[in-house]
């Protein structure tokens, strides 16, 4: 990644939230919650908008 990407506060809040999303959805899934698929479209949502703005960002 470039150092314009990684300075930027959106993409890197958006990456480090999809991961604990995704940690989320693996503890529920351990416990039998089934809130679990929610947590993990959640975090590919997340995921596709961060990767979509450090794309502009890299464009520019």
């Amino acid at each position: 990644m470039n150092v314009k990407v990684l300075q930027d506060i959106k993409v890197v809040s958006g990456l480090i939230s999809s991961i604990i999303l995704s940690g989320i959805a693996i503890v529920l899934a351990l416990y039998n919650i089934s809130y679990w698929v929610f947590f993990v479209v959640v975090s590919w949502v997340v995921l596709f908008l961060s990767a979509h703005r450090a794309d502009k960002i890299m464009k520019n």
